[in-house]
């Protein structure tokens, strides 16, 4: 088990690393959020001509033929930049398509989404439910029934990817966002993202994949969502570790100070954990193994251990922290955000404990 990318996946880090970098500043940030849609198409532009909105996709359809880790390491830099786009639902949606949907839906539904026309969000949440490999939305006779809540980007998506329940099992099933019996009621997330809660009556979808898809759907979501928080407290971290490098107390340093020095020292195992649980979830992933377990254990250090990270990083910063004109009380929220994303650290453990009663 080799973690070092390899020449392409790097490729696909320094490229975004460099795109994203360049192009968010505070002043973007702060245009964006005033702008209210928490979206910069600006910079999804950027990363289409760039080619890095279908790295995992196949080069039929346009896309780079990478594998599930090279999607990680790119939503890793997306956290790390805490950059306000789609990329992890209409990536992972995508994905999704390319490996279970026909080569009709593939061809004709992929090309855009490389492009940067077309964007794709996710349905899988539904209320007071931590079964997300079971939902209770149907799908029978082509017509959906049910609610889904926490949906993102539905404002700016072509098609929903939506989690069902069948007679032959849980399956995948593609919806038009103003189709026919789809109503919505929008939200706000703990990062100040909008989010909404879409209920189907008799909502005309497509049906897409095999008993295997809605199962590979959620796993995907779980490395996204773990990726993208690893790149959120590495930030975070490495924020901290200079501020309090330079900010002064009593003549020295507070980084000097056995306190702090000792409280940052635990988030750096703690960012470790993470670190290392994903990657190997993603690992395992692309190898075509089984990665259940992994990628439970991946999402609970996603969870708990990061809440750690958000705290003690807010907390050595002081007041200046939670400044909106300086950038770590956005990675506080992001944080919130990613950790109670299907599921929080206890609903990740009772999913953990009940596979492993299973084995």
């Amino acid at each position: 088990m080799d973690f070092t990318p390899s020449e392409a996946q790097q490729a696909v880090v320094d490229l975004a690393e460099r795109i994203m970098g360049d192009h968010l500043d505070m002043g973007r940030h702060l245009a964006v959020e005033d702008a209210g849609g928490w979206f910069d198409r600006d910079l999804w532009e950027d990363l289409a001509s760039a080619g890095l909105l279908g790295i995992a996709l196949g080069t039929d359809v346009g896309g780079s033929g990478l594998d599930a880790v090279a999607l990680a390491l790119l939503l890793r830099v997306q956290g790390s930049h805490v950059a306000p786009l789609p990329l992890l639902p209409s990536s992972v949606a995508a994905l999704i398509v390319d490996r279970h949907g026909s080569d009709e839906q593939r061809q004709r539904l992929l090309p855009d989404v490389v492009a940067g026309g077309s964007i794709l969000t996710v349905a899988v949440q539904e209320f007071l439910d931590d079964r997300l490999s079971e939902p209770s939305t149907t799908f029978r006779d082509g017509l959906l029934y049910g609610t889904k809540v926490v949906v993102e980007h539905l404002d700016a998506a072509s098609l929903l990817l939506v989690t069902v329940r069948t007679p032959d099992g849980p399956r995948c099933a593609l919806v038009h966002p103003t189709a026919a019996g789809l109503t919505r009621v929008e939200g706000t997330s703990t990062r100040r993202q909008p989010v909404w809660e879409v209920t189907f009556d008799a909502t005309p979808a497509e049906p897409i994949g095999d008993d295997t898809t809605a199962g590979a759907l959620i796993d995907h979501l779980r490395l996204g969502i773990c990726a993208t928080q690893l790149g959120v407290t590495e930030r975070a971290l490495s924020m901290t570790a200079e501020y309090t490098s330079t900010r002064e107390q009593f003549g020295r340093p507070i980084a000097t100070f056995q306190a702090v020095t000792q409280r940052l020292a635990d988030q750096f195992i703690n960012v470790g954990g993470i670190r290392l649980t994903t990657l190997v979830a993603a690992w395992r992933l692309a190898e075509g193994l089984d990665a259940s377990e992994d990628l439970l254990i991946a999402k609970w250090w996603a969870s708990e251990r990061a809440t750690e990270v958000a705290h003690a990083t807010q907390h050595c910063h002081g007041g200046i922290g939670v400044a909106r004109d300086y950038p770590l009380h956005r990675y506080t929220l992001w944080n919130r955000h990613l950790t109670a994303s299907l599921g929080a650290g206890s609903q990740t453990l009772l999913s953990l404990g009940n596979l492993l009663a299973t084995r």
